[in-house]
């Protein structure tokens, strides 16, 4: 199965940021070309998140509906909260699989689907990786994701690993690609080749850093080996224009330049909160400030302008910063942050 993430990993491409009408708009866009299954936001980041969530929900726009959060029982309170699917993602250093599993067997009562990202496959060997996915389907898993996070798979490393891990798993299983050496859709191939029931893509491939799989390519390689994805491509091209209108208007004609993979600036580039807190797996200096941003984003960017202030300064600012970035649809700039910054601090 072809799965979206446009929604979520859209808000994380450098540069870009929507409101809930946009987010709205584009659910239904995707849906009309034939997207069964979406993962459309990561519900604690923000009030408009659980908004949009609650929208997609009731307005039936996909058959599944999943939203992200960490694997801690609040987050799975607050997904559920949302009526979506659960969608969880594995600490960046997992540090204690206990924990992780005591959250997935909570997320198993709620009578949803529940999916758990393994994340940062390639930066651990193949059994190891096998090992905790094998202890969380037996915690209760629907799906396990494996995601290469920082983009570093090859076919050949990506095609091995699902080849093991459909050999020893038996829920489904999600690959999820990111593209920064340009091989999102080569991986997505061999996962596919290799045992992965489901694929995430985006439209343009957009996303964190360069992004993930794109879904044309990956929906056009499928029908040339004879399979029927049941997507209307007439439709996508309607969903790609789209894209790129919001993508010119909010982050300009030079996106596709920075999101070039090797090469572009885009690679260096954070937006996800979460992504920035763990600095020693994701080394990019840069970062782009919308819903998703957090507090170790902003406090960094203080600290390199030598702007200091209180813990609940800070968490005022955050708030502020997301509720520009919901309400205008752009990002809010480092200078307008330092700039409000300053308002706190004065």
């Amino acid at each position: 199965m072809i799965t979206d993430d446009t929604l979520r990993e859209g808000l994380q491409a450098p540069g870009m940021s929507f409101t809930t009408d946009e987010k709205l708009s584009l659910a239904r866009i995707i849906g009309s070309y034939g997207i069964k299954s979406a993962l459309v936001s990561y519900p604690i980041a923000h009030s408009s998140e659980v908004d949009i969530t609650e929208k997609i929900v009731s307005d039936k726009i996909f058959k599944e509906v999943f939203a992200l959060g960490r694997a801690i029982k609040s987050d799975v309170d607050a997904i559920d909260a949302t009526g979506a699917n659960i969608a969880l993602h594995l600490p960046f250093r997992l540090e204690n699989i206990e924990k992780v599993t005591e959250a997935v067997k909570y997320a198993s009562t709620k009578g949803k689907m529940v999916e758990v990202s393994v994340v940062d496959v390639m930066k651990n060997t193949p059994e190891q990786i096998i090992k905790i996915a094998k202890m969380i389907e037996e915690a209760g898993a629907d799906i396990i994701q494996l995601p290469d996070t920082t983009g570093i798979g090859t076919p050949k490393k990506i095609g091995r690993l699902f080849s093991m891990a459909r050999s020893a798993i038996k829920c489904e299983i999600d690959a999820h690609c990111h593209n920064d050496n340009g091989l999102s859709v080569a991986n997505a191939i061999a996962a596919l080749e290799n045992g992965a029931d489901r694929i995430d893509t985006t439209v343009y491939g957009i996303g964190e850093r360069n992004g993930i799989t794109d879904v044309a390519p990956i929906n056009r390689a499928l029908e040339l080996n004879g399979v029927n994805t049941g997507l209307n491509t007439d439709s996508m091209r309607r969903a790609y224009e789209s894209v790129l209108e919001l993508i010119i208007s909010k982050a300009g004609p030079e996106f596709f330049m920075d999101n070039a993979p090797i090469y572009g600036r885009n690679i260096y580039t954070n937006t996800a909160g979460t992504h920035v807190a763990y600095s020693d797996v994701f080394t990019g200096k840069e970062m782009s400030f919308n819903v998703y941003a957090g507090k170790s984003m902003i406090s960094t960017l203080l600290a390199s302008n030598k702007i200091i202030i209180g813990d609940n300064s800070l968490s005022l600012l955050l708030k502020e910063v997301k509720d520009r970035a919901v309400s205008t649809g752009k990002c809010v700039t480092p200078k307008e942050i330092i700039k409000m910054a300053g308002e706190f601090s004065a």
